[in-house]
């Protein structure tokens, strides 16, 4: 059963992508269950937004984080 991601873990989510764009062959932990193997798309249409595709097999995490970005000038 795929679950969503509570709005108290965004934080965490984000730091994941974070570290997940700096190091993209390291494992990463999923914001809700902490167990490693988090994956991670990225579907971002830049330079309007970043969208990251997360799922975790440990748990069935399937969520979709939309950051979006200021328009281009």
């Amino acid at each position: 059963m795929a679950t969503a991601l509570p709005p108290d873990k965004l934080g965490v989510a984000l730091s994941g992508v974070t570290a997940w764009r700096m190091s993209p062959d390291e494992p990463v932990a999923c914001p809700l269950c902490d167990a490693y193997g988090l994956k991670i798309v990225d579907q971002s249409v830049r330079p309007y937004s970043e969208w990251y595709a997360l799922s975790c097999p440990a748990c069935g995490l399937e969520h979709t984080l939309h950051i979006p970005l200021a328009p281009p000038m």
